[in-house]
C-alpha cells in the first residue's frame, strides 16, 4: 500500500482527492456507496503491476474530497463532469473505466456522454439502466435489492 500515492486536483470549485499507482494506460476505478478509493487498493496494485496507471478518486463529499456547499443538489451528471475535469487536468485523453455499485452508474453516464474518451469499461453490482429523471425503477431490480432498502424506515442494510 505504501506504493500508492495520494494527490488532489481542483475540479469545478472543489478539492478532490485521488489515489494513484503505476505508469502506462490509465484505468480509473470508481467506488460505490458508501465507500472511498480504498475499496480498490488491491486491484490498483495488480493493475499497476500489469503495466497500467491506476487512479481511484474519492467522489465529491467522500473520503478526503471536499463536500460541496449544497450536496443535496449533486446529480450523477456532476460526478461525470467531475471525472471529465479530473482526467483533463491530469492530461489524460482516454481511460479504461471500472465502477461498482453507484460508481457503475457514473461509468455508464460517462461512456454515453464521452465515448471518445473511453477505451473500455467494466461495471459490477448495478445493471445498466438508461439515464433519465427519477431513481432506479423498482420493477427492474430484484426484490430486496439494497438500493431500495435505503428508502424504507427502520431497515438496516
Amino acid at each position: 500500500m505504501e506504493k500508492i500515492h495520494h494527490n488532489y486536483v481542483n475540479v469545478r470549485g472543489l478539492k478532490l482527492h485521488f489515489a494513484e499507482i503505476g505508469t502506462g494506460p490509465v484505468v480509473v476505478f470508481l467506488h460505490g456507496f458508501p465507500e472511498i478509493w480504498y475499496s480498490w487498493r488491491h486491484q490498483m496494485i495488480a493493475v499497476a503491476d500489469a503495466g497500467f496507471r491506476a487512479i481511484a478518486p474519492d467522489f465529491r463529499g467522500y473520503g478526503l474530497s471536499e463536500l460541496p456547499t449544497y450536496p443535496e443538489l449533486t446529480t450523477f451528471k456532476d460526478l461525470v463532469d467531475d471525472l471529465l475535469d479530473m482526467i483533463d487536468s491530469l492530461d489524460i485523453h482516454k481511460v479504461f473505466l471500472v465502477g461498482k455499485d453507484f460508481g457503475a452508474r457514473v461509468v455508464f453516464h460517462f461512456a454515453l456522454l464521452h465515448p471518445n474518451r473511453v477505451l473500455a469499461l467494466a461495471t459490477l453490482g448495478v445493471p445498466f439502466l438508461l439515464t433519465g429523471p427519477g431513481t432506479f425503477p423498482q420493477d427492474l431490480l430484484p426484490k430486496g435489492f439494497y438500493v431500495l432498502r435505503w428508502q424504507v424506515r427502520n431497515v438496516c442494510v
